[in-house]
């Protein structure tokens, strides 16, 4: 009878319970793929087109080893968490349709994820979770951020990375000057462009930080510790490539900086600043950790005392017409067709407001490029020998991944200026108020108070983080998400001339606020 025992057993895993698991497992994997084809296409452009995430296919290859790593775990499914696995498989519909709908790119990838997560605990409990989940944890590493996060990021870096590489340049007797992230060394100007922020080095270190910490059987905490030790890594020496760059213009010609910045700026650099992280990590181990490497989520025991628990029929059940069902939905979804508001076109917006006449202005080149605008109207109004009140205005008439407005709060820092004072006030429009953000900023001399607000669909909204939430919502309830950012600036030549300033700024925008309308639509 012993000899019989595990023939039987072999042909109950291999026929009928875990057979018909898979099976279905496959088929509702299958189905929702197809539906993410045209987002997996946007991502893997993204992968080829942005430095920042080249690392993705790396990444998407070492998710399907580490799969195949940990296939012995297929063998034994389980029924715990499957209730739970239905529950995320809605969460996943929700946002991916939700995503869908607002024309969110971002939040799909994501989506996916979680649907792909949802599915296995729901087919096979706690133990085809664990399967799946150090492959999926890999990939939000190589997706794309929001681009107001992405800009707002880029931003900080830059301007961290210009002040803390002055520093060291003035530490080692280089005599600089720097304006916002302008550095001037006399000779040679050299700009902290978004390409030197730093998100080319950021994002592929900490994805193979996540990938570093994977490869030791370490507590949880040490492998976050990973992760935080390859972003303060790619920050820092971001700076010190600057400094070098500079350093080298100080004592040589441009032709040699430009060729030692190029070589840095590539892979020998980014490789240079692996090593640093893999010697810093390796430092924090302990010698039995150490020992560890390859034994972390690589592979696992073969699961023994417990045989494969008969599939839950109910959940599995539930999965699978929620699948069928997000097909025509998400299609539906995907060929709805926006609703873009007539308007009249910033061409003939007035040039005399309020007596002062204005002169036009263009943005420059790279601007356009970064912001994306579909329309947008700059122009200096004057009077007088009175200082000008330069209005801009622009506009998106569909707002989605990288075409949405920059926020002033974001932008200012990095062209020198420093914010001295920031906060909402609300100014008459019609019978009601609307709230803008009134800034004093700053650099040297030099001092410009600022009104800005963002406005989508009749709405004013100060607050950049409620203007995203505001466009997530729109795209749920209607099938516009255009909008605008409005921005007015006047010059100061001193602290005392502010009252006034304020004055002579909240009388012309009120005259905006009644212009506005026939160029972004309420």
């Amino acid at each position: 009878m012993s000899g019989i025992e595990p023939v039987e057993h072999m042909a109950r895993i291999s026929g009928g319970i875990v057979n018909w698991r898979k099976l279905l497992l496959i088929a509702a994997v299958t189905l929702v793929s197809i539906l993410y084809i045209p987002d997996a296409e946007q991502l893997w452009s993204a992968w080829l087109r942005q430095e920042e995430f080249s690392h993705g296919p790396l990444m998407f290859l070492v998710a399907l080893y580490l799969l195949w790593r940990r296939r012995v775990l297929l063998d034994y499914p389980d029924r715990r968490g499957t209730i739970l696995g239905v529950g995320a498989i809605l969460l996943a519909v929700f946002v991916y349709a939700l995503s869908i709908k607002a024309g969110i790119q971002n939040t799909r990838h994501l989506g996916f994820l979680l649907l792909i997560f949802g599915l296995f605990l729901t087919f096979g409990g706690v133990t085809y979770a664990r399967f799946v989940f150090p492959s999926l944890i890999l990939l939000p590493f190589v997706v794309p951020p929001p681009s107001f996060l992405n800009s707002n990021l880029s931003y900080g870096l830059q301007l961290f990375s210009s002040d803390l590489s002055v520093s060291w340049l003035r530490w080692v007797g280089v005599t600089v000057f720097q304006d916002g992230n302008i550095i001037d060394l006399g000779t040679l100007r050299l700009q902290v462009a978004e390409a030197c922020s730093g998100l080319r080095y950021l994002y592929p270190m900490v994805g193979l930080g996540v990938l570093t910490a994977m490869l030791f059987d370490i507590p949880l905490w040490k492998r976050g510790l990973f992760v935080g030790i390859a972003a303060g890594v790619a920050i820092i020496m971001n700076s010190v490539r600057i400094f070098l760059t500079g350093l080298f213009v100080e004592i040589t010609d441009m032709g040699i900086s430009e060729g030692f910045f190029h070589l840095f700026e590539g892979w020998v650099f980014f490789l240079f600043s692996f090593v640093v992280t893999l010697g810093l990590c390796w430092i924090t181990l302990k010698r039995s950790e150490r020992k560890s490497l390859g034994r972390g989520v690589m592979s696992v025991p073969e699961p023994t005392g417990r045989e494969p628990a008969p599939m839950a029929l109910v959940p599995v059940t539930v999965a699978l017409i929620l699948c069928i069902l997000f097909l025509p939905l998400a299609t539906y979804l995907r060929h709805l067709e926006p609703s873009i508001p007539a308007r009249a076109s910033f061409n003939s917006f007035p040039l005399k407001i309020n007596g002062m006449i204005a002169e036009e202005d263009l943005l420059p080149g790279v601007e356009q490029e970064i912001l994306q605008l579909s329309d947008y109207f700059l122009g200096h109004y004057r009077t007088g020998e009175g200082p000008p009140i330069t209005l801009f205005a622009g506009y998106y008439e569909q707002q989605s991944a990288g075409k949405t407005p920059h926020s002033p709060r974001v932008c200012i820092p990095s062209g020198g200026w420093k914010i001295e004072d920031l906060q909402t006030i609300s100014l008459p429009r019609g019978d009601t108020t609307v709230p803008i953000n009134r800034v004093l900023i700053g650099k040297g001399d030099q001092k410009l108070l600022v009104y800005y607000w963002f406005q989508q669909r009749g709405t004013f909204i100060a607050n950049e983080y409620m203007a995203k939430f505001n466009l997530l919502w729109g795209g749920l309830t209607s099938s516009r998400t255009d909008g605008a950012l409005i921005r007015l600036s006047l010059p100061l030549r001193s602290e005392q001339e502010i009252p006034e300033a304020e004055k002579r700024l909240a009388g012309f925008t009120q005259e905006v606020f009644r212009i506005l309308p026939a160029y972004v639509p309420d």
